[in-house]
């Protein structure tokens, strides 16, 4: 029998109040040459019932004999997968039909791609549009971003199978998967479809939520070592300068009232240090890097309303490329406006 094309992984933990939904979702995909592996860690309440409700050839059940957490599950559930890629899906998020469609097609027509993402639609607890989130799409700005954050919506990650094989899971509380995406950087390619093929829910048992204050020192530290690879240790102020410009980007004004214009100056000494030690380890691609790093600058402007500055930033570079690359960014982040406003 034919391996399956793509392998997806559910981890399952005490998940049975949106269990089903996230099952029929995978089920009901437009691309069905797949396998769903759902590794019960340990759950205690009737989530093993509902898995093994469903009558599919497709569904692999795997039983976990004690709770042994997010990353051995996903580390075991990797080893087990059969597919040429892996599909990544939390058990309370719901695939939008064509998911595994158009994510199978996008990495056959980019085989340099090893892991791709997509924009997802947020949620809450009774299935209603909350939001949304709106990732970078080229490789060049994903790697630059993950400098500053988290590039992949993990749940919507589609990767090659041997890539992750061959690079597990490590023990980074709430951060497993933005320390993997940061190992990975330098082996593949990165990309985000811009379109939205998953609704990630977002509600009071979300890890995130839960364990925001370790998850953040979890961030920190992957943050701090991606500035390592520039040649650079921050100052206390530096990286509280470098997180501020950085959580802006929604123009959503929730940290307006942290800004100062004295910030507005930090803010221009630590991209022209940071373009510095970039010029000089050569890790990013230049107008890649400095238009990134511009259109931060401009809502930073835009917010603390000095516009006039907005223009010949002392750490970018002027040419055709760069604004182009530019004009990318902004309409992004446009989007990223419009979509948060609408909330």
């Amino acid at each position: 029998m034919k391996p399956p094309t793509i392998s997806v992984l559910m981890p399952v933990y005490n998940a049975e109040r949106y269990l089903s939904q996230a099952v029929d979702s995978v089920l009901n995909q437009t691309y069905a040459h797949f396998e769903l592996l759902l590794i019960n860690d340990g759950s205690t309440d009737s989530s093993k019932e509902i898995i093994l409700s469903y009558n599919d050839s497709r569904i692999r059940y795997i039983e976990n004999e004690q709770n042994i957490g997010i990353v051995n599950t996903l580390n075991k559930g990797v080893k087990l997968c059969n597919g040429e890629y892996i599909v990544r899906m939390d058990a309370d998020d719901i695939c939008n039909p064509t998911r595994f469609e158009r994510q199978q097609a996008f990495m056959r027509e980019h085989p340099e791609v090893g892991v791709c993402g997509s924009w997802i639609t947020l949620i809450d607890e009774d299935n209603k549009v909350t939001g949304g989130n709106l990732s970078q799409i080229k490789s060049e700005f994903i790697k630059i971003h993950q400098l500053f954050s988290v590039p992949f919506n993990h749940p919507s990650v589609i990767a090659k199978s041997e890539l992750l094989k061959q690079n597990p899971y490590e023990h980074v509380i709430a951060a497993e998967d933005y320390d993997l995406w940061c190992r990975l950087e330098e082996q593949t390619e990165f990309a985000n479809i811009p379109e939205f093929l998953l609704q990630y829910r977002w509600h009071q048992t979300n890890v995130s939520k839960e364990k925001t204050v370790i998850q953040q020192e979890s961030k920190d530290r992957v943050i701090l070592k991606q500035m390592k690879k520039l040649g650079l240790t921050p100052s206390e102020e530096e990286f509280r300068i470098h997180k501020l410009s950085f959580s802006l980007y929604s123009f959503d004004g929730k940290t307006e009232n942290l800004l100062s214009k004295n910030d507005l100056h930090k803010t221009a000494l630590w991209f022209k240090k940071l373009t510095a030690a970039d010029r000089k380890v050569k890790r990013y691609k230049k107008s890649y890097f400095s238009a990134f790093l511009w259109a931060r600058w401009i809502m930073l402007c835009v917010l603390l309303r000095q516009k006039h500055k907005i223009f010949f930033p002392s750490f970018a570079s002027y040419n055709l490329r760069t604004v182009g690359l530019l004009f990318q960014q902004l309409l992004l982040l446009s989007k990223k406006r419009k979509l948060t406003s609408n909330k």
